[in-house]
């Protein structure tokens, strides 16, 4: 294989690369390889042929993720005299999946096409994939990235591609969350579920219930100081996965796992024990009085503040492991709830 550099008018060889090769996650739907490669190097632009909201954002997330990679900097020009281009711009596809895209790779040229700038962001994180950390500099004045050539057809087999992370029984800061998503994007997750409250610890601020966090996200698991997002500090997460295409659903659970809440509050606890803070890995023993109008004003309060800060469409309760909750309270709960 070989290129021929623009601004330096010389031959470059390189061996050959194979597209079927390439360890991409997951494994598109179509891959059909050509056996040459793309050269990434200094001369390289990126060129969006589509300036609708959200593909210029593709575009500059995709420079940067580079930069981050290789230290290029690679602009976004439209300028026509580029030894290689990576065009990214919107076109229907055969595929009436909103999440599809197409990626057609020659020796100049990078094609990745979308119908929808969240199927761009999909086939942005496949390039990323194709991208080697080590520069091929063989017979080069400077370094070149080496992606091998073909086409990539691809789109999801489900539209709800979740993981959850338990922040309750251990605490994660919000610097954490926001790297955690940015790696679940590169695989092309779409929600994150957290898991927010548990016997072990209340982890997001709630400001018409203030002791939720003061006392009841003050431990965790082991007996490490636990701790809690302010709402400042959820939005940013929600931002930052609304920005990589993620949505995030906020779980609080009820009316079980709910020890923290009920050493904040007493009035919500439904036996007849005192309770303390909890740093264990036990489950089953702590319950809301699902018959108090009170608490479910709480309840009220608690949604009320989180679907504020959450624009998804999912809230989730919870709902598993309430073994001390009477069976006909439990069936009552779950009716006034709705």
């Amino acid at each position: 294989m070989s290129f021929i550099s623009y601004s330096q008018k010389r031959e470059i060889n390189f061996p050959a690369t194979d597209l079927s090769e390439a360890a991409l996650i997951p494994k598109p739907l179509e891959v059909t390889p050509t056996n040459s490669g793309f050269p990434l190097d200094k001369h390289t632009i990126i060129r969006v042929g589509d300036t609708t909201e959200g593909f210029k954002e593709v575009a500059d997330f995709l420079a940067k993720k580079i930069q981050s990679k290789t230290g290029l900097n690679i602009p976004i020009s439209q300028e026509n005299k580029a030894s290689s281009v990576i065009n990214i711009r919107r076109e229907r596809l055969k595929s009436e999946n909103k999440e599809a895209y197409e990626i057609r790779i020659t020796q100049d040229t990078i094609d990745l096409i979308a119908h929808t700038p969240k199927g761009a962001f999909w086939g942005v994180q496949t390039l990323r994939q194709l991208i080697p950390y080590s520069a091929n500099d063989t017979l080069a004045h400077h370094k070149i990235w080496v992606a091998p050539t073909g086409t990539i057809k691809d789109a999801p087999q489900f539209s709800y591609r979740a993981t959850m992370l338990d922040v309750s029984r251990h605490f994660f800061e919000a610097d954490y969350i926001k790297e955690y998503i940015s790696l679940l994007a590169y695989y092309k997750i779409n929600v994150l579920h957290l898991h927010l409250t548990d016997d072990q610890g209340w982890r997001i601020e709630i400001k018409s219930w203030p002791k939720l966090t003061e006392v009841g996200g003050s431990t965790e698991v082991g007996g490490g100081p636990g701790g809690f997002y302010t709402q400042k500090q959820y939005k940013e997460i929600v931002a930052h996965a609304k920005s990589h295409h993620i949505t995030i659903v906020p779980e609080v659970d009820m009316p079980g796992h709910t020890n923290a809440a009920i050493v904040s509050y007493p009035f919500l606890n439904g036996t007849d024990q005192t309770p303390e803070l909890y740093t264990g890995k036990e489950v089953g023993f702590s319950t809301f009085d699902t018959r108090k109008d009170t608490v479910y004003a709480f309840i009220d309060d608690v949604v009320r503040e989180i679907t504020m800060l959450s624009p998804g469409p999912y809230f989730h309760v919870g709902g598993d492991e309430s073994h001390v909750t009477k069976k006909e309270d439990y069936i009552y709960f779950t009716q006034v709830s709705q």
